[in-house]
């Protein structure tokens, strides 16, 4: 019962290990371009919790894994409004974002 009630590092790489699991299950089964997106967001949100975490237990210095959390988190947030321009632009053409649509329209 312990175990339970006091959060430890165990308990943050589950949560990481479970938010990259739905991102991959996501990415893999997924045909709506929009939900990879997101999917790969979650999996990149996945990343940084597990960075926080080894920084926080492993090295006792929560400054370096803050630092490092917030340039992936920008370059995430980058990249998500690339894919989701570039998914705009898609979605103006087609009509649609759906990846086999697509892919059978091109040939």
């Amino acid at each position: 019962m312990d175990v339970i009630f006091n959060i430890g590092m165990l308990h943050y790489l589950v949560l990481s290990l479970l938010l990259f699991m739905t991102g991959l299950l996501g990415v893999l089964i997924s045909r709506n371009m929009l939900r990879t997106v997101m999917s790969v967001f979650l999996m990149t949100i996945s990343v940084v919790i597990n960075f926080l975490t080894f920084g926080c237990y492993c090295d006792r210095s929560l400054e370096n894994a803050n630092t490092m959390c917030v340039f992936i988190l920008i370059i995430a947030v980058v990249q998500a409004i690339i894919a989701l321009v570039i998914l705009y632009k898609i979605y103006r053409a087609n009509e649609y974002l759906d990846a086999e649509k697509i892919k059978d329209k091109e040939n």
